[in-house]
């Protein structure tokens, strides 16, 4: 019997390299640095939400800091800077308290605390005019993978929505938007 314990953790990790090496021929040097400081949390996030529906404070703490690092190499202490961080958090906020709503109102978790902060650390690291195509990327992948899942005889009832966006995070970073 085949022992498939690693599987899944190897094929992220493959899928992760390979965009990572398509970047090494466009991207700008502290974008694939950024990219290579988010690579392991985005990953580690996204084995833990697959497995629990939980999102690792630690992971996203990670890649927030590192957003914020690198807004800081291109904007300085300047307002855009603030600005980024400011949206960052409003945004946390924002989808937090729709998240709320909707399990107060429906009685079912549909986006959680921990999608809403990896989405304001996303934020961070992508700047906020790309927030838009980290959530059209991400949502397209949930989407996607919830009807291929309906496929399936037992059909699952909710998908972990982090690992969509974390991988859209890293697509973004690795292959930024003209905004």
């Amino acid at each position: 019997m085949t022992d498939t314990r690693f599987l899944l953790p190897a094929a992220l990790a493959a899928t992760y390299l390979a965009t990572f090496g398509l970047a090494l021929a466009t991207a700008p040097t502290d974008r694939l640095i950024l990219a290579a400081a988010i690579a392991a949390p985005l990953i580690w996030l996204s084995l833990t939400d697959l497995a629990r529906h939980e999102i690792p404070d630690t992971a996203t703490a990670i890649i927030a800091l590192a957003g914020a690092v690198f807004q800081w190499h291109l904007h300085g202490l300047t307002p855009p800077f603030a600005l980024t961080l400011a949206s960052a958090a409003a945004l946390t906020a924002a989808f937090w308290l729709m998240g709320s709503l909707y399990h107060r109102r429906r009685g079912t978790e549909a986006l959680g605390i921990g999608d809403a902060k990896l989405i304001g650390a996303g934020t961070l690291c992508l700047g906020v005019t790309a927030v838009w195509a980290l959530l059209l990327l991400a949502a397209t992948g949930g989407i996607l993978a919830l009807l291929l899942s309906r496929r399936r005889e037992k059909a699952a009832t909710g998908i972990a929505f982090g690992p969509f966006l974390a991988y859209a995070l890293f697509i973004l970073v690795n292959f930024p938007i003209s905004t």
